[in-house]
């Protein structure tokens, strides 16, 4: 009888362990499994991140550019009254008619989304982050492009572009037997006329306007962009 009982005893020991054995194993398959997961998504964070943050850069610096234009422009009309003599006027105004959308790079965090796999990370903050991040880029791209396409279109594009020349030379196509700035016409019948010279001088105000309060959107996730690569960064530091 006692013999009996230590030989159920032992087979009931091994098939409990072979079941926690079988669990145990299962379960560090899972984990391994989500870890790698986890790796790919970050990488994917990663990569989408450093491309929107130098494309975001690009636009502040494109901004401080818009605004400088403008600038010099209003500086010349606010001592001499006038646009007439302004230096480079033709060129710097085709300049103002430059206009730039904001740089959405959310690929990999569209999938994640879509997927609803965010219970992967294991840092609960990051994740917490991530989705804020993207929020808060959604949030902008919208702030700008009504900016863009209400006021800076609807208010600012049609003044600039009826009161120059526009060369194809300003806008990336050099062709040498064509030098539309070198004329004065475009700029004369503006400049010669109040009403419409200050119609001019207002469309360029807004636009340093526009251009300023976009870059406030821009330097705002710059600084949200460099925030969460770092916490990213640090997360797969730790594999």
């Amino acid at each position: 009888m006692k013999k009996y009982l230590i030989k159920y005893v032992l087979e009931f020991f091994v098939i409990v362990t072979g079941i926690s054995l079988s669990f145990w194993i299962n379960e560090w398959d899972n984990k391994r499994i989500n870890s790698d997961k986890e790796f790919y998504f970050l990488s994917g964070l990663k990569n989408d991140l450093e491309k929107q943050l130098s494309s975001l850069n690009d636009f502040d610096e494109f901004s401080n550019q818009t605004i400088d234009f403008g600038a010099s422009i209003l500086e010349h009309y606010s001592i001499y009254e006038s646009l007439s003599k302004a230096d480079s006027l033709n060129y710097k105004l085709s300049r103002l008619m430059y206009s730039r959308s904001y740089p959405a790079i959310n690929t990999t965090f569209n999938e994640l989304k879509s997927t609803g796999q965010f219970n992967l990370f294991e840092e609960k903050l990051l994740a917490s982050k991530i989705i804020k991040y993207y929020q808060d880029s959604e949030n902008y791209q919208n702030r700008l492009t009504k900016n863009t396409d209400i006021v800076y279109y609807n208010e600012i594009f049609p003044v600039i572009k009826s009161s120059i020349i526009i060369d194809p030379n300003s806008f990336g196509y050099k062709n040498d037997k064509i030098n539309l700035l070198e004329t004065e016409k475009s700029i004369n019948p503006i400049i010669n006329n109040s009403q419409k010279e200050f119609e001019l001088v207002n469309a360029i105000s807004l636009r340093i306007v526009v251009a300023r309060t976009n870059q406030s959107y821009i330097q705002v996730m710059i600084e949200e962009a460099k925030s969460l690569l770092d916490m990213i960064n640090n997360e797969l530091a730790k594999d």
